[in-house]
């Protein structure tokens, strides 16, 4: 094992999560990846359980865990029951915005290509890439994004 994937509690570190466990919600995260960092404690009376083991019974992913064991070696238990990714991080994960959004719509509501009775959310999405309205986006994406907002390809 790596080092990065041991988990050995210090007395302090052990009193600090039972004390987060003890005084949170039965199903809050917090208190989940507190009990997971106990349960993976691989010091001399701790449990020492596998990842997978803790994964199965907390619900938890092994990436999760992974995160985890990572965030604590960085800064101790508090820093990793408690880490939330960067603002930034969070921000830059959808490409959709409300300007998008509506450009999309009027895209759908103008008139469809030569040849085309009415829109499919194939061809507006391969349409938004050519007009460089976006990156890259899934018809998928473009469905869920319609109905959002009501809209109905058939109808119009």
């Amino acid at each position: 094992m790596r080092v990065i994937d041991i988990v050995r509690l210090t007395p302090e570190h052990l009193n600090e999560l039972n004390q987060i466990v003890s005084q949170g919600r039965p199903r809050s995260r917090k208190v989940l990846l507190a009990m997971a960092l106990i349960w993976l404690d691989c010091a001399k009376n701790g449990p020492g359980l596998t990842d997978k083991h803790v994964s199965e019974t907390l619900g938890l992913s092994l990436k999760t865990l992974a995160d985890l064991k990572k965030h604590y070696h960085q800064g101790g238990p508090s820093h990793a029951v408690n880490h939330t990714p960067p603002e930034n991080q969070i921000l830059n994960r959808t490409k959709i915005n409300p300007p998008f959004e509506e450009k999309l719509i009027a895209l759908a509501n103008s008139q469809a290509p030569g040849g085309r009775e009415r829109w499919s959310v194939r061809l507006l999405a391969q349409k938004a890439t050519e007009l460089q309205l976006i990156d890259s986006i899934s018809h998928m994406t473009v469905h869920r994004l319609l109905k959002k907002h009501n809209f109905n390809l058939a109808e119009n």
